[in-house]
């Protein structure tokens, strides 16, 4: 086991002993929490049994990751076709789009590793993968789900250029060209469509007006003048906003940070940690939001800085064994390509939403330790594939 994961669980399994409310941690860690860390050892134990097969591929991942995908483009034109358009905005079965947004953003990333290292006939395969979440993301109006699409496909381009032998295919750096211009198409459509993008900048400005924690509690009236001032009559509209938009997003981001200073230790470990912390604030905020739409804030709140500190670590592990097999090797392995784009995806993607929670980190342990051992076991087969050697026994660890 290796010492960051040893090292979060202990302090998962602690937390609810100095917890401001230890029952309601205990239940979170039951909840989440320890999900999450079974899924690190149910992907590390799949691993050891299918990683050298060849429906344990990273193409294969990417098909079965792509699950929700295709429901959601199968309902998607089904409704479509019920109704006589297209329905733009619709989720199909997901409670909400950025479900979506995740599952699109895994495929990218397992499609462009197939592009990167697998034969000609599997990247025609690949690209279908790619298109296919990026017009899932589109159809749904995820915006995040877009962006991180293109980011996620754009880090894995970026590690493979980091080994001799990557440098030396010219088509990868064709492949991350053509992944920017499909998702600026992509992002360009959106906003055809959707009409938040083209509000966006003076929303995310309007949310920066005032003291966040004053505004959550007592309402955007505290502001409106401020508002009104700047925006004239746009203002009605952007004060909307600081109820239910972008601005929000701002506003409820700054609030958690100031609440992150305050409580450094964290609270009770739960999903709900902002909004109860906040109710130390004010017993009734006249807005009410669920999260700071901030997964290290948020994780903050629930267990405190050195929680995520800790988390951070664990990611930062897998992203450093892809990385230095990459680099010691000179050979972009498809699973080091995996561990280095798919930590720092879910690193970058925690500070636009609260991806620490929930079946995200059971995709995020299941997929990364899945990952590891099998970088481990080809490099027991291959010392060209990755950073341990014949005979170490370093396929067994994880």
């Amino acid at each position: 086991m290796p010492l960051p994961f040893l090292v979060w669980a202990a302090y998962l399994l602690l937390f609810p002993v100095f917890s401001s409310s230890p029952m309601l941690a205990l239940e979170s860690l039951e909840g989440q929490w320890a999900r999450g860390l079974l899924a690190m050892l149910a992907g590390a134990g799949t691993a050891a049994v299918f990683g050298n097969k060849k429906y344990g591929s990273v193409l294969f991942l990417g098909v079965v990751s792509a699950a929700p995908i295709a429901i959601h483009l199968y309902l998607f034109f089904a409704q479509a076709l019920r109704a006589g358009g297209l329905p733009w905005g619709y989720w199909g079965r997901e409670t909400h789009h950025a479900d979506l947004g995740y599952a699109a953003g895994q495929v990218v990333i397992f499609a462009c590793v197939a592009i990167a290292v697998k034969r000609p006939g599997i990247r025609l395969m690949a690209l279908g993968l790619i298109l296919a979440s990026l017009a899932s993301t589109v159809f749904a109006h995820s915006r995040a789900g877009q962006i991180f699409c293109g980011v996620g496909g754009a880090l894995v381009f970026c590690a493979s250029l980091l080994s001799p032998s990557g440098r030396k295919r010219g088509y990868l750096s064709v492949g991350l060209s053509l992944l920017l211009v499909i998702s600026f198409g992509a992002v360009a459509i959106a906003a055809q469509q959707d009409a938040r993008w083209r509000t966006m900048t003076s929303e995310l400005e309007a949310g920066f007006y005032g003291n966040a924690l004053s505004v959550l509690c007592t309402g955007p009236a505290v502001i409106e003048a401020q508002v009104v001032a700047e925006f004239g009559d746009q203002a009605p509209k952007i004060i909307d906003s600081v109820r239910n938009g972008d601005a929000i997003r701002v506003m409820v981001l700054r609030a958690g940070y100031s609440l992150a200073q305050k409580y450094p230790w964290g609270s009770d470990g739960s999903r709900q940690a902002f909004q109860h912390v906040l109710a130390r604030e004010c017993p009734a905020p006249v807005l009410k939001v669920a999260h700071t739409h901030n997964g290290w804030l948020d994780t903050v709140l629930a267990l405190g800085w050195l929680g995520a500190l800790l988390y951070l670590w664990v990611l930062a592990y897998f992203a450093a064994q892809g990385l230095k097999a990459i680099l010691i090797t000179g050979v972009a392995n498809e699973w080091a390509l995996v561990l280095v784009a798919l930590s720092s995806f879910w690193m970058l993607r925690g500070f636009t939403d609260t991806v620490f929670r929930d079946h995200m980190l059971e995709m995020q342990g299941f997929v990364l330790s899945y990952a590891l051992v099998a970088l481990k076991r080809a490099a027991h087969a291959d010392p060209r594939s990755g950073s341990s050697k014949p005979g170490s026994g370093a396929s067994s660890s994880f």
